[in-house]
């Protein structure tokens, strides 16, 4: 029995440091991860004064997060710290990061193509709001299948949409908008089913919006306005029930509004303005309850404003300018209490200005110019107490 204890101590003595040493491994290798990236980054408000590379660990650092039950760092999130520099590969050292947040920086650079290879924990990346510039990888989405958000929003980006980003099933939010990326919309991109925010405005992204979007039964958000995509808005938008959202400003869109919208019980906002839409705006639009946002001016549309226009008692922004609308403005505009800016001009209106306008007593703007309009301005005009703007 003696002899067994003496063994046992022996062990524990010659195997005890080296179990310690493994335990500190991770803070080792995440430490000194943080620290090789802090030493390339230029912090001329000194955000990262509390990175002390002789802490025990990293957890209490300014902007970083570790896991209870592991110590890991498991979230970075250095937003609007006006660090500079580039993201060096030292941040593939912390193998148990789930978030990482550099938005609102001045980081210069490429995206580096093994990201989310060496990372693959990677829940939520965001590098929004830098001067990262060159191509998106295509490597960069071989291992990102538990990726939900990916931002690289309002950077100088260049170069197409990889396909291989169909490959991110679980994706939630993707915003890539405000970059210089051109090219067509893989038809891929209706893979990501469990997506429910999708921004890819302000780019210089062409050709026909692909059919398929009605896979996305989640998405609530969809941004494709100011690029240039030419065509039919997709018929089958009207099968994301849940949209809230839907801008496709500024595009090279033509024929009609897709009578499937209709069914979108939820939406909020609608822009379709700066495009070649014509027909007639679809007598239904005044079904859509919960608007409060309508935009279609800019195009070719015809007709008359729909009478039904006064259902939307949820609206607040209303603009019809630069069609070819006719006919008289419809009285029951004054249904719409909640409205502040109306916007008619530059169309073909006849007729006089309704006193029933004193009903949407919010408006602060008022805009009627270059239309056939007679008679007097209505009295009633001045219960608007609101108007900036006439």
């Amino acid at each position: 029995m003696q002899d067994q204890f003496i063994i046992l101590s022996l062990l524990l003595v010659l195997f005890g440091p080296l179990q310690v040493i493994s335990q500190n491994q991770p803070f080792n290798e995440d430490m000194l991860g943080l620290i090789v990236f802090k030493a390339g980054l230029e912090d001329p408000k000194n955000k990262l004064s509390s990175w002390n590379e002789d802490d025990y660990s990293p957890c209490n650092w300014q902007g970083v997060k570790c896991d209870p039950s592991t110590n890991r760092v498991s979230s970075l999130v250095l937003d609007g710290f006006s660090l500079s520099g580039h993201i060096g590969k030292s941040l593939m050292r912390l193998q148990f990061l789930q978030i990482l947040s550099l938005s609102r920086n001045n980081f210069t650079g490429r995206i580096n193509r093994d990201l989310l290879i060496t990372l693959w924990n990677l829940k939520v990346v965001d590098l929004s709001e830098n001067n990262l510039f060159g191509t998106i990888p295509d490597e960069l989405f071989k291992q990102c299948w538990s990726l939900r958000v990916l931002s690289f929003a309002k950077n100088n980006l260049m170069g197409t949409i990889p396909d291989s980003l169909s490959s991110c099933y679980s994706l939630a939010s993707l915003n890539f908008s405000s970059n210089q990326l051109k090219g067509e919309l893989h038809y891929g991109m209706w893979f990501l089913k469990e997506l429910q925010s999708l921004d890819l405005s302000n780019n210089f992204l062409e050709g026909e919006i692909p059919e398929g979007i009605q896979n996305l039964y989640d998405l609530r958000e969809l941004r494709l306005g100011r690029n240039f995509f030419i065509g039919k808005m997709p018929e089958s938008i009207g099968n994301c029930l849940l949209l809230k959202l839907i801008d496709f400003s500024d595009n090279l869109l033509t024929d009609v509004i897709p009578e499937s919208i209709q069914r979108l019980a939820s939406c909020t906002l609608l822009s379709l303005q700066g495009n070649y839409f014509n027909g007639s705006i679809p007598h239904w639009i005044g079904e859509l309850n919960n608007l409060e946002i309508l935009k279609l001016s800019s195009n070719r549309f015809s007709g008359q404003i729909p009478f039904g226009i006064g259902g939307l008692r949820s609206l607040q922004v209303l603009n019809f300018s630069t069609n070819n609308i006719s006919g008289s403005i419809p009285v029951s505009i004054r249904e719409l209490k909640s409205l502040y800016i109306l916007d008619l001009s530059d169309n073909k209106l006849n007729g006089s200005i309704p006193y029933e306008i004193e009903g949407a007593i919010s408006l602060s703007e008022l805009r009627l110019q270059r239309n056939f309009l007679g008679g007097r301005i209505p009295v009633q005009i001045g219960k608007c107490s609101a108007l900036t703007s006439l």
